[in-house]
């Protein structure tokens, strides 16, 4: 072979060589892009078997306080004892707190998700703050659970959304009691980082959690203990993105058998023991309304409401509520809204939202063309936050959300009725 001809041979080895090279990179990439693929199709149906495995358990969550309202509705209806009354009334009270917990969960989660839920921050005095939580866990503890917060001595103010952080802390502690039988469940806050940072905690000496699952404890329909129906993978979701809306992290330390302590960081601004740390701060009055106070008024001095709801079990409640110290009348529609507010001339106005014939944006719209100073207080079981922009937007001058609780409605009446 002569020279030239082995020159030709060797340009084209390395040719093949150069190709060869190619071909095994794009392998390679392949090959890489194929292992992402599949753990991506993984994913996905691990996914998809947790979104069903949360729809069967979310049905099973519903479903359970509605059969103890419902049925021990009819059973406090045929009951004569008062004792036995009042027993039944208080299971469906849990029941009610409990369905409407999971309602509010998974429509947080759905607006966080969406990008719509917003922080509002107000002074927050968190020592009542805790005792608060106390009140609200100190019935749904067995005997054999001790709950308990810890804090420090030196009152503390903080600049917070002070609902955000009540329902972190109840999801956190409601996730506890899942998994605690016996011993304790420790919830409190704690200084942290130089004063920069408010360090809170819920501790508890139950069951622990798997260290194989301890990384997907945050994830939105993950649950460890899903298949056996115990839990519907909201909460621990919702806590993580809510802690991080506030500009803080949320982390988990757990043994098997001995117990868990979900740790959250928030950065502080407010006051210690009167001082101000990162700014001046004050605690706001609060007004505390009952339904005691709603005593009997002269009727020569009784102020006119207008209902216009065309639910007759949510007006009942409204008059069983206001009858006793408003004059009311009740519009069945939006239509009937408008005329008897002609004809009554009442000193404020109860606006459900979906009525048939004329809903209630349409009808405000209408009454305040002639009747601008009559406060118009929008009741909707529509909550979202362009729900409260569109009712602002028709005039109404207020919002409150169904289901209400009873202090709610008579504080917003009384803030507009001037009492």
């Amino acid at each position: 072979m002569s020279d030239y001809e082995k020159d030709i041979l060797l340009r084209k080895l390395t040719e093949v060589n150069i190709q060869l090279n190619k071909a095994n990179a794009q392998l390679e990439e392949a090959n890489k892009k194929l292992k992402e693929y599949e753990e991506k199709a993984k994913s996905a149906e691990n996914a998809s078997k947790m979104k069903t495995l949360f729809l069967a358990n979310m049905s099973h969550e519903i479903r359970t306080p509605l059969n103890a309202i419902e049925g021990f509705s009819r059973i406090m209806a045929a009951e004569d004892s008062l004792t036995e009354r009042m027993k039944y009334m208080e299971i469906i009270e849990s029941s009610n707190r409990r369905l409407l917990g999971l309602v509010n969960e998974i429509l947080d989660l759905s607006r966080v998700e969406a990008g719509e839920i917003s922080i509002k921050k107000t002074d927050v005095d968190l020592k009542k703050t805790m005792e608060d939580i106390r009140q609200l866990f100190k019935f749904r503890c067995p005997d054999t659970i001790e709950l308990k917060w810890s804090c420090p001595p030196v009152p503390i103010i903080m600049l917070t959304d002070g609902d955000k952080l009540t329902q972190i802390f109840s999801n956190l502690i409601s996730n506890a009691l899942k998994h605690t039988t016996r011993g304790s469940i420790t919830y409190g806050y704690e200084i942290s980082n130089d004063h920069q940072d408010m360090k809170f905690f819920v501790s508890d000496t139950g069951s622990g959690i798997d260290p194989n699952f301890i990384d997907k404890i945050f994830n939105t329909y993950a649950s460890q203990d899903a298949p056996k129906n115990n839990g519907y993978g909201l909460g621990l979701a919702l806590c993580k993105i809510l802690v991080e809306k506030m500009g803080g992290n949320i982390s988990v330390q757990s043994q098997l058998g001995i117990g868990s302590t979900f740790i959250f960081h928030i950065p502080f601004h407010g006051t210690i023991g009167g001082i101000a740390t990162c700014g001046p701060s004050q605690v706001a009055e609060q007004v505390v309304h009952t339904i005691r106070a709603n005593s009997l008024v002269d009727p020569r001095n009784q102020k006119t409401i207008l209902v216009a709801e065309d639910e007759e079990s949510n007006y009942e409640l409204v008059r069983i509520v206001l009858q006793k110290r408003y004059k009311l009348v009740h519009a069945h529609n939006g239509i009937e809204a408008v005329t008897m507010t002609e004809d009554e001339n009442p000193d404020l106005i109860l606006m459900d939202i979906r009525m048939p014939q004329m809903n209630g944006l349409d009808a405000t719209r209408i009454i305040k063309e002639v009747r601008q100073n009559t406060p118009v207080i929008a009741l909707s079981a529509y909550a979202f936050e362009d729900n409260v922009r569109e009712a602002k937007a028709a005039g109404c001058d207020d919002f409150l959300a169904k289901p209400f609780r009873v202090e709610d409605l008579l504080q917003i009446i009384s803030k507009y009725l001037g009492e």
